[in-house]
């Protein structure tokens, strides 16, 4: 199963349709919070499009869950935004949550700083955010790969990408 993942997009919804209609098939979305009204316009213009999402601390009229826990391609995924496990400041409160549900995937935003870690045998994945990134590189976003073999996190840097695509 193939997962795009992405966070914090903050109304940029040029750099998000961008990034769907480049990112070739895939079977899920997942978009941890702070959409602004981008999910509006992607149900819109992607209407086949299969996505789940959760609402961040800067969307205070969503009605969207703010945590969501579900399975996918064998795997039990936790999608939350994160600013209620303040991971801001660190995983722990996050890590335990996580724990506490036997997630094996642990999916947030917030911060958007992307990181892909392990801790306890949960993968703890953060694509970053296709508005501004906190650690001053271009907006990124993710991709999870669930299959037999076992999952496989990537994060792709939208600079990155487009050099890729330029080069071709």
């Amino acid at each position: 199963m193939r997962i795009l993942v992405v966070s914090d997009t903050h109304g940029n919804y040029p750099l998000l349709a961008e990034v769907v209609k480049a990112a070739g098939p895939f079977d899920l979305l997942l978009h941890a919070g702070d959409s602004g009204n981008d999910l509006v316009h992607l149900s819109r213009d992607f209407p086949g499009l299969s996505l789940r999402a959760v609402a961040g601390n800067c969307d205070p009229f969503s009605t969207l869950p703010r945590e969501l826990f579900f399975t996918a391609g064998g795997y039990q995924i936790f999608l939350t935004h994160g600013d209620r496990y303040r991971v801001k400041w660190d995983l722990l409160r996050l890590s335990l949550a996580g724990q506490e549900r036997r997630a094996q995937v642990v999916v947030f935003g917030h911060t958007h700083a992307p990181l892909i870690r392990y801790e306890q045998g949960i993968l703890f994945f953060n694509p970053g955010s296709l508005y501004r990134n906190s650690t001053g590189e271009t907006p990124s976003y993710g991709w999870l790969e669930l299959g037999p073999g076992g999952i496989r996190p990537r994060l792709e840097f939208i600079a990155e990408r487009r050099k890729r695509a330029d080069a071709q």
